[in-house]
């Protein structure tokens, strides 16, 4: 399989029934330079419509 299997896989499975945009990434970026964010730390923010919590 490919990286289009590896999509249409996604899109079947993730809680959101999608993928993730650029636009949601970035917008994730921008909030994390944001002072909205100034006390986040440490952490791994996943953009990813749900899939990691699947644990796959």
């Amino acid at each position: 399989g490919g990286i289009m299997d590896m999509i249409h896989h996604v899109e079947k499975v993730a809680p959101l029934r999608r993928t993730v945009t650029q636009e949601e990434v970035g917008k994730a970026a921008a909030f994390l330079c944001s002072d909205l964010a100034s006390g986040i730390t440490g952490q791994v923010l996943y953009v990813d419509a749900g899939y990691e919590i699947m644990g796959m």
